[in-house]
Parts: C-alpha cells; structure tokens; sequence
C-alpha cells in the first residue's frame, strides 16, 4: 500500500484528460456509443466518419448578424438534443483539419461549458481518418432526437469583455489573440469594425500548434510554443480570436496540455472591437 505522503504527489502529478484523441483511440468510440459529430457546418461533404450528424457552429449562436456569442442554453440543449446528444454518451468531434478554422474546437468547447463530461476532438480530423483507411460514409447520419440533458455550466470556460478589459490591471490573468500575424496587426479582413488587437493581449496564432498534415504538434514542441508565447499554467488564460472559434480550438489544446484555467472570450474582436469605448492597439 502507498503512504499517504506519496499519494498527494502522485495524483498532482498525473496526467492530464485528454481532449485530442488519435484515429486508433478514436475508432473503438466510433465503432461504440459515441455520438459522432461533424464540425465542418455548411462545409461538410462527403466523405463522412460512420454515423456522423453534421453540426454547424453558426447556428449555435445568439444572432445572425456578426456575432461569435453563444445563444442561450435552452436553444444550445434544444440544438444539441436534436442531434442525438446526451451526457450519458461520449462525443466524438472532427472537422477538416487541414483547413478548417478550428470548428471542432468551438463545438468541444460548447459541449464542456453546458457541462458535458466526455467531450473528444479527432486529431488531424476526416483527413486524418481517411487516411489511416477507417471507413466513411458518403453522406451524414439524420439526428435522432433525444431529451435535452440538464446543463450543468462551467463558467469558467468562458470569459466576459469586461473580464478581458479587466484583465490588463491583474498579474493572474493573460489575454491571448490566436488571429494570423496580419489580423494582429490590424489588418480586418473578416469585417471587424475596427483593426488592432486587445491592448497588452500575447499573440500565438492558433495554426502554429498544428502540423502541415493538420495534426497537432508533438506535445514537447506544443509546450515550448506556449511557453515562448508567454503562457503560464499559473496564470488565467483568455483566449480571443474573430468570433470565438480558433481561439475556443487553442482552449481546447491548452485544456489537453493540462493548462487548469483556460477560456474563451466567444464575442472576441468582433465584440471588442464593436464597442468604440473600448482601447485597441
């Protein structure tokens, strides 16, 4: 038997939950109960992953208009119900990885703040399945409805533009633009009201975590990338990007490194930059 002085260490240093999972831990789920769901939205075609039901983060959201905010939680259980989700059943997440925008990420994201327990993301996505020879479908399974579970929020995953305008004053706290270089800069080329990014904000686009196959990066190389771009595991992190999809995409990768308080910020900069009162650099 352990001591009990041990077992403190051991359990701290126990790996993180996964979140991203390989084809070969992927299958045994879909070949089971999971639920299989498709990111790719509006964009999916064939070929599908076996039972896969297409969801498409727009629709999740509180608007039509230029808005990456999440709709309320009756209308996200509604939506997710529909589609055959329940909290008793593990989910399965992919999109098109290789060039995608980080959809399964958004919708892993969704599921784990409503408080889903088993939420997964495929790595490197349909590309990656067909790839390995799995088999496909040539077209998306229809939802079959089930009674919306009863959510149980966790707050935690997702962050306010008042706590991004706070954070600046606060040494526990860092806000972090996953945008291309360009967008950092000011460029605006999804509509954004105006150019620039959150003042003080870090900067780690959310396509440097990946490989060229859409694949995350191996762990270690992980690491030294949001080590180098200043996050820390002792620090809130707040993550932004247009409309709260590629930064919700890096939430999901600092959550699979073991990052304990990572968030996103869904109105992100078009949100932020919306409000003129509200400082850009």
């Amino acid at each position: 038997m352990l001591a009990l002085g041990l077992v403190v260490p051991l359990l701290l240093a126990a790996a993180p939950a996964p979140v991203f999972l390989s084809i070969d831990e992927a299958a045994p789920l879909v070949a089971g109960d999971a639920v299989v769901l498709d990111a790719r939205g509006a964009f999916a075609e064939a070929p599908y992953l076996p039972r896969a039901r297409v969801v498409d983060w727009m629709r999740l959201r509180d608007g039509l208009a230029r808005t990456g905010r999440l709709a309320d939680d009756a209308a996200l259980l509604a939506a997710f119900a529909q589609l055959g989700v329940t909290d008793a059943r593990p989910v399965l997440v992919y999109g098109a990885a290789d060039r995608g925008w980080g959809e399964e990420g958004r919708i892993w994201w969704t599921l784990r703040y409503l408080g889903h327990p088993r939420v997964y993301i495929i790595d490197g996505g349909v590309q990656a399945w067909v790839a390995a020879g799995r088999p496909t479908m040539g077209h998306p399974e229809p939802g079959r409805g089930v009674e919306a579970w009863r959510p149980q929020r966790q707050e935690r995953l997702q962050a306010s533009r008042s706590e991004v305008g706070d954070a600046a004053r606060r040494r526990d706290v860092s806000v972090l633009d996953t945008r291309s270089d360009e967008e950092f800069r000011g460029a605006t080329p999804y509509f954004s009201s105006r150019g620039g990014h959150v003042p003080g904000a870090l900067h780690l686009e959310w396509r440097a975590l990946l490989a060229e196959d859409g694949r995350l990066l191996p762990r270690a190389e992980l690491e030294r990338r949001v080590a180098a771009a200043g996050l820390r595991r002792d620090q809130r992190i707040i993550a932004y990007c247009t409309g709260g999809v590629r930064s919700a995409f890096v939430v999901a990768v600092l959550a699979h490194l073991g990052f304990p308080d990572a968030a996103n910020y869904a109105g992100s900069w078009w949100d932020w930059s919306a409000d003129e009162r509200l400082p850009v650099e």
